[in-house]
């Protein structure tokens, strides 16, 4: 096996020899351009796209985390216009506010206030939840109740992975796993952190944090409660969704029928948490196995799967429902189905706008069709916006 502490493009090119392969065989069987593989040997790509990658590793027999080496990821940082929307929040957390002597919060008032902030994060508003998340966070530590200020701090933590603010959000869900008065609360805050390597590209970062912590956490079906269940079984669906980037197919099965275990034994979608939205429950399951199927390109398979699950399981704005329809969208232009990709695009645009602005899958789908396409339609231009595809 090479050395993974080697360059992307030496180590690609050496494992392409082994394999008695040329340049042009390999682009040709990883459905890549001949131009791709020369300009990643030679060191003139820039970091390549986590999807390109895991073609490449799977023309060559190998996990996409073995080309990736030490310095992996392909994660896309936040833009001006989100930085901008988020530095009250950031400045709140390198300097805490002081509290108000003369208005102390409550554990009811804190609690109230996260399930507000959670039907805003429901509905993706972000712009109204940045400018709540300061108070919150002096609020929360004020009232000396460890499980608030953790759910507080998970909430804030999570509303920075999605809006791609990634070192800011690993130190403040590194607090909320500190801050937890209870194991599964911890397990929570670990699962957002899990859920953000996953979108920055860190395979193998985001495979050993979830494999141990499930390992940790395991429940005893028996006697288990729902939370427990349905932490260790979105941890499971996350090492099934790595493992399908990362070409292992077996360890993809294993995790993706032990995450199912858990939520027939749930038997519905449930939401434990009061630091996220997160849902567990079998239409989850069924979600990440057409997500599967749509990342290794099997279209068909996809949209198979989506057609037998129910369509009213989740609401409209459920970030599970709204990352199913772009797997939809990603199958149907694999399949140069322009018109139901551009329908599925613009579903989840008018759901929640401030949510697919914040998706770099979004971004790549349209970028293919635009790439694709010899003319756009005003509904692909005004995605393409929406998205905010570079020019």
């Amino acid at each position: 096996m090479p050395d993974r502490t080697r360059d992307l493009g030496d180590r690609l090119a050496s494992i392409r020899k082994r394999r008695s392969l040329t340049q042009a065989e390999l682009a040709e069987a990883a459905g890549v351009s001949v131009s791709t593989v020369c300009k990643l040997e030679q060191h003139e790509y820039g970091t390549p796209r986590l999807a390109t990658l895991r073609k490449l590793a799977a023309a060559l027999g190998v996990p996409t985390s073995v080309l990736q080496g030490e310095h992996h990821g392909d994660a896309e940082p936040a833009d001006t216009a989100t930085l901008d929307l988020w530095e009250p929040v950031r400045h709140a957390l390198a300097a805490p506010p002081e509290p108000d002597e003369t208005d102390q919060p409550t554990a009811t008032e804190v609690r109230a206030e996260l399930r507000r902030l959670q039907g805003l994060m429901a509905a993706h508003r972000y712009t109204e939840m940045a400018a709540a998340a300061p108070a919150l966070l002096r609020d929360s530590a004020a009232i000396g109740d460890r499980g608030l200020c953790s759910a507080a701090l998970g909430m804030v933590g999570w509303l920075l992975v999605q809006n791609r603010q990634w070192d800011d959000a690993a130190v403040v869900l590194d607090q909320a796993v500190d801050a937890a008065d209870d194991e599964i609360l911890a397990a929570g805050a670990v699962t957002t952190r899990v859920w953000s390597e996953i979108r920055q590209g860190n395979l193998s970062d985001a495979r050993t944090l979830a494999m141990s912590t499930a390992d940790r956490i395991e429940p005893r079906f028996s006697r288990a409660t729902v939370s427990a269940l349905a932490i260790w079984g979105r941890l499971w669906l996350y090492v099934a969704t790595i493992a399908a980037r990362d070409n292992r197919q077996h360890e993809h099965d294993d995790a993706l029928g032990l995450a199912r275990a858990a939520a027939s034994r749930i038997g519905g979608e449930v939401c434990t948490e009061l630091a996220t939205t997160r849902i567990f429950g079998p239409t989850s399951v069924e979600h990440l196995a057409a997500e599967t199927a749509a990342i290794t390109e099997q279209p068909g398979l996809a949209l198979a799967i989506a057609e037998r699950t129910p369509p009213a399981t989740l609401l409209p704005t459920a970030a599970g429902r709204l990352r199913h329809r772009l797997d939809m969208a990603n199958a149907h232009t694999q399949l140069g189905q322009w018109s139901e990709a551009t329908g599925a695009l613009m579903t989840v645009a008018q759901a929640a706008p401030q949510w697919l602005a914040q998706q770099r899958y979004a971004r790549d789908i349209v970028a293919e069709m635009v790439q694709r396409r010899r003319t756009l339609t005003d509904e692909m231009r005004q995605l393409a916006d929406t998205v905010r595809l570079e020019l």
